[in-house]
């Protein structure tokens, strides 16, 4: 699941009153039944949290340290801890990574690193709060990539202001002023120039364009570009 709004709208606060990080005011919030703000230790053992900035989780002088050391403070054997962080080092795309100092690698390597580190706790649920805000564009795909392969196997809520980073979401929340102002599915979404509007969003170049020719939903130029060669290709012309 996506969310997205406008700065200030309520997509950070959300994700962190969803692991115990902030309380509210008024309200309470629930994940599988437990209340975050009493209970944070508990919803952290299933909620995994990925934030904007990989090097604020970067602790350790190797990778696969770094990647263990969450299974230190929870006194894994040793033999155990091993297999679960080649495991989610093989997931990330990181394997041979493991005595790599962290200060040398990339923004994408870092959040790859960082998600490691989640994964190998085995949550059930990943909360991903603007992961690509402060990479490049080749940082962005490296972690999107592994994203979408993770999708299939859990669940995740993923909050951005990228809105192509959602177009394969099964659905977004749209938050305003800390209120729920839709909850569609990206198509839906995309295809509301008004509801985008009236909540500050605007469509990245490429699918805007994507959607001026009534072709389906391309995160990246080159997607794009595959797509419209596919239909000259196939004599059906662009409309």
């Amino acid at each position: 699941m996506g969310v997205v709004g406008p700065n200030g709208g309520g997509k950070s606060t959300l994700v962190r009153l969803l692991n115990g990080l902030l309380k509210p005011d008024a309200g309470a919030a629930r994940v599988y039944g437990r209340n975050p703000a009493t209970e944070p230790f508990e919803v952290r053992r299933k909620v995994g949290m990925l934030f904007q900035n990989p090097d604020n989780g970067l602790v350790a002088p190797f990778v696969e340290d770094d990647v263990a050391f969450g299974l230190e403070n929870l006194g894994v054997p040793r033999e155990e801890m091993r297999v679960r962080v080649a495991q989610a080092m093989r997931a990330v795309g990181l394997s041979g990574y493991e005595r790599r100092e962290p200060h040398t690698l990339s923004g994408g390597e870092k959040q790859r690193v960082a998600l490691a580190g989640i994964l190998v706790l085995e949550p059930e649920v990943l909360i991903l709060d603007e992961p690509t805000s402060m990479l490049d564009a080749a940082g962005r795909r490296e972690v999107l990539e592994k994203v979408r392969y993770l999708r299939g196997e859990k669940t995740i809520l993923h909050a951005t202001h990228h809105l192509e980073e959602l177009a394969d979401a099964d659905r977004v929340l749209v938050l305003n002023d800390g209120e729920v102002t839709a909850d569609v599915t990206p198509d839906r979404l995309f295809a509301n120039a008004g509801l985008l509007r009236e909540n500050r969003l605007s469509l990245p170049p490429v699918l805007r364009l994507a959607a001026d020719l009534g072709l389906p939903l391309h995160r990246t130029p080159e997607d794009l570009a595959t797509e419209i060669l596919a239909e000259i290709g196939d004599g059906a012309g662009v409309p």
